[in-house]
């Protein structure tokens, strides 16, 4: 029994000392937009502390109706012999929204153990009412996204269900960074989504941005929408004009309600109808870089500097030293040119090695980041020379000019290394050494008794026709590799399922640790680039259309075929179902890994 005491004290005093160490903190939880006319909480949270209940904060275009409501949640675990302990408060405030426009939350303070917690500010829209539609005048109902109960079932008007791409900008110069969205509006709920046709960027170079698969409220041409996120991509314009996307197509399986009377009570049935949406084709319009572009340009864009040195700078003959030229700044750095650095005559140069540190800035509309070209050099001779600095020109936005970075000449002076040979001086040979004879000349008068020509033997011309038929193979085997480096299509197809099976693996790693997004996504992405390598399908022509006609006439069975197809609806499918068990993880890996082999093991016809 008092054993059982003191290990109850002993946790108890644990608990104590865990409750004691956490820091409290007072905060408000984002508040999401809302529609006019309705009512909604607000909600602060005091977590690991204990306090008053704050004042009901004014908002401008809300009344407040109660609160606040208080609710508490606590928790104690375990883990690997370490307890923790957490505690919060919500305190929930009830307003009605009465006029649209943005609400600024102001900070709310409470006094928390002789301290003043503040939360910070945040904003929302009050978002104005639906705009009756030409359905409503009729006398029809029309479905709001903010009322399951008037969302019955029946036609789905293309104003109630749609998808939208647009830019985040209206006209950029060619390289100039825009941000395209992929953006879902609709009035019901969505229970399967699935992308039948991508839409295609032709004409630029792209950067798949992250995305957060949280909905919000949004207003749009007199409507009130749930929204979320399909893609965002950072866009890298290559030519001048007016570039177009075209529309991308979406099975979308959606969730109206049915009024079901009971006769004291009604309530509502859920009932799934499919519907098939497409999405507008935007354009935007890029402009042509200014012209006469000036000499060094090689097509940077944004705002850079230059950066050189030389480690180490003092040099020797024979020793490698590292030329490095970093560009620094924001544009679109992962696709600048490295500089074409002159070295001067008596050092050696090698092949440049490039690295890219870049990442997103702005909210994602922008590259920032370091872009380093490493140069390898061996001086061979001794003396003072200079490596000419190479001017970094670029263009401008914000100015609309084109700038250069100058970049200072670079002198250095070469020693004499340690592993260098010294020089020989030539001397006559000693006349008491008697080991080493003399060149003797012969006398003109002397005669050979023997002549032998070394082409009239038979070993001659042995070896003569073996070192022909050496230069006949590698002639052929040269040319043999020079046709394989250009077909780039027949590498891609060689490396497919070397390609594929290495991103299987990267799939694995996600399935075993539980990280179940990342790991369809991996999914996904090694089926389409295995499906683009091996059956030569560009990126803006992976449409499921296409891909099941390619390997129907690659001359993979319908079975399997439909088996390939089925692996990637369901990947796309689990964006907006994250709820999946390992058992489906799995089930989707053995039969990725099934279908890239029975592609592997069909032979083109």
């Amino acid at each position: 029994m008092a054993k059982k005491r003191f290990i109850l004290f002993i946790l108890l005093a644990l608990t104590v000392c865990c409750v004691w160490a956490q820091q409290p903190s007072f905060s408000l939880l984002t508040p999401r937009n809302v529609v006019e006319g309705r009512n909604f909480s607000l909600t602060f949270r005091l977590s690991d502390g204990d306090a008053n209940p704050p004042s009901a904060p004014e908002l401008e275009g809300c009344t407040l109706l109660y609160g606040p409501a208080m609710s508490t949640m606590q928790s104690t675990q375990i883990i690997n012999g370490k307890m923790s302990s957490s505690s919060s408060v919500d305190y929930s405030f009830t307003y009605r929204a009465d006029r649209a426009g943005t609400v600024e939350v102001p900070k709310v303070s409470v006094s928390c153990q002789g301290r003043t917690l503040s939360s910070r500010p945040a904003s929302f829209q009050i978002l104005p009412p639906d705009r009756p539609s030409q359905g409503a005048a009729q006398g029809q109902r029309n479905p709001r996204a903010d009322e399951p109960s008037s969302q019955t079932p029946g036609r789905v008007s293309p104003d109630d269900l749609l998808v939208r791409v647009f830019f985040s900008k209206n006209s950029v110069y060619e390289q100039e960074p825009v941000v395209a969205t992929i953006k879902v509006y609709t009035k019901y709920d969505i229970s399967s989504f699935m992308v039948t046709t991508q839409p295609a960027f032709e004409g630029f170079l792209t950067e798949e941005l992250p995305v957060s698969l949280e909905s919000s409220m949004e207003h749009y041409n007199g409507q009130n929408y749930h929204t979320a996120v399909l893609k965002r991509l950072l866009l890298y314009p290559q030519k001048a004009g007016k570039l177009s996307v075209n529309s991308g197509k979406y099975d979308v399986t959606i969730v109206q309600y049915e009024q079901v009377n009971h006769g004291f009570f009604r309530t509502a049935r859920p009932v799934e109808m499919a519907v098939t949406t497409s999405s507008n084709a935007a354009s935007l319009t890029v402009k042509e870089l200014p012209a006469p572009k000036p000499a060094g340009f090689t097509g940077a864009v944004g705002h850079f500097t230059v950066e050189t040195s030389l480690d180490p700078e003092l040099m020797r003959t024979n020793e490698a030293s590292t030329y490095t030229y970093t560009i620094k700044g924001r544009g679109n750095i992962k696709f600048l040119a490295p500089p074409a650095v002159e070295f001067p005559a008596g050092i050696d140069s090698y092949t440049p090695k490039t690295e890219i540190d870049a990442s997103l800035i702005g909210g994602g509309t922008n590259m920032a980041g370091t872009y380093r070209t490493e140069y390898t050099i061996v001086p061979q001779e001794v003396g003072n020379y200079t490596i000419p600095g190479v001017p970094l020109v670029y263009f401008d936005v914000e100015s609309g000019e084109y700038k250069t970075v100058e970049v200072a000449d670079k002198p250095i002076k070469v020693l004499r290394g340690s592993s260098a040979a010294p020089a020989v001086s030539q001397e006559a040979i000693d006349s008491s050494i008697d080991d080493i004879l003399h060149i003797r000349r012969s006398d003109m008068s002397e005669q050979v008794a023997d002549i032998s020509y070394t082409v009239e033997s038979p070993l001659y011309w042995f070896m003569y026709i073996l070192a022909a038929a050496i230069l006949v193979g590698v002639l052929v085997v040269y040319r043999r590799n020079i046709r394989l480096e250009a077909d780039v299509v027949g590498r891609k197809l060689a490396k497919a399922g070397r390609v594929a099976s290495k991103r299987l693996k990267d799939s694995k790693t996600f399935m075993d640790s539980h990280r179940n997004d990342e790991f369809y996504a991996s999914i996904a992405k090694a089926l389409w680039g295995y499906i683009s390598d091996k059956l030569s399908i560009s990126p803006s022509g992976l449409t499921r259309d296409n891909v099941a006609d390619k390997l129907n006439a690659y001359g993979l069975s319908g079975e399997d075929a439909d088996k390939v197809l089925e692996i990637l609806d369901r990947c796309e499918m689990a964006r907006f179902t994250p709820n999946s068990s390992d058992a489906e993880m799995a089930d989707i890996y053995a039969k990725a890994s099934e279908a890239i082999k029975s592609i592997e093991d069909v032979k083109k016809r």
